[in-house]
């Protein structure tokens, strides 16, 4: 019997595929988890302006979804807003949201599965699409933005992933919000090290 689809959807799936044995869905689910995993490889290895811009596009697609879980209204009040995200029942929330100057802490717990993992909320990685990737949290971030600039009057400069379990395998998921951009910042590290070994390089071509 034919599974009941979203009617967006209908006119989309061959008919044929939903009459297929549960072996051959089976097999077709792997050629997607290949396909969507390797997408998102490609997606990591762009240089960081179109790979943001590509994140940016995914996470819109999937924001203007959750839309109907969180129960936010335009025009909330920025203490309604953190109140209403605070109060969502897992595994939606509760999201813990603090707020120092111009500098936003965002903070979500997702459930854990029965060996004591957390379960990554993307509908990607939940229905087996793909294993958790750290785009995945970089694509949050960009939701966390979108939430907070159409649900509130606040503008967000940029979001930062700061952990989760899939970038530094903490149970949480935490976001840095800048609501201006940062006045004085250092630079990092990496970027002095690759400097330096750019000019090694420079200098070694040049003998």
């Amino acid at each position: 019997m034919a599974e009941k689809l979203p009617e967006e959807l209908q006119e989309s799936i061959d008919e044929y595929y939903l009459e297929m044995s549960p072996e051959i869905k089976d097999l077709i689910h792997s050629w997607l988890y290949r396909i969507v995993d390797a997408a998102y490889q490609g997606i990591s290895e762009l240089p960081a302006e179109h790979r943001d811009t590509m994140l940016m596009k995914m996470s819109k697609a999937c924001s203007d979804q959750a839309k109907m879980v969180l129960d936010c209204k335009p025009g909330m009040s920025w203490e309604a807003y953190k109140k209403q995200m605070a109060a969502l029942k897992p595994p939606f929330g509760p999201r813990k949201i603090t707020q120092v100057g111009d500098i936003v802490h965002w903070t979500y717990v997702p459930p854990k599965d029965k060996k004591g993992r957390p379960i990554c909320q993307c509908p990607l990685a939940m229905y087996g699409m793909m294993k958790g990737r750290p785009e995945l949290c970089g694509c949050s971030a960009n939701s966390v933005r979108a939430y907070i600039e159409e649900y509130t009057d606040k503008k967000v400069d940029s979001v930062e992933t700061l952990g989760s379990p899939q970038v530094d395998g903490t149970d949480e998921c935490r976001f840095l919000v800048h609501l201006k951009p940062s006045r004085f910042t250092t630079a990092k590290p990496e970027e002095k090290a690759v400097k330096k070994a750019s000019s090694a390089s420079r200098r070694r071509r040049s003998k």
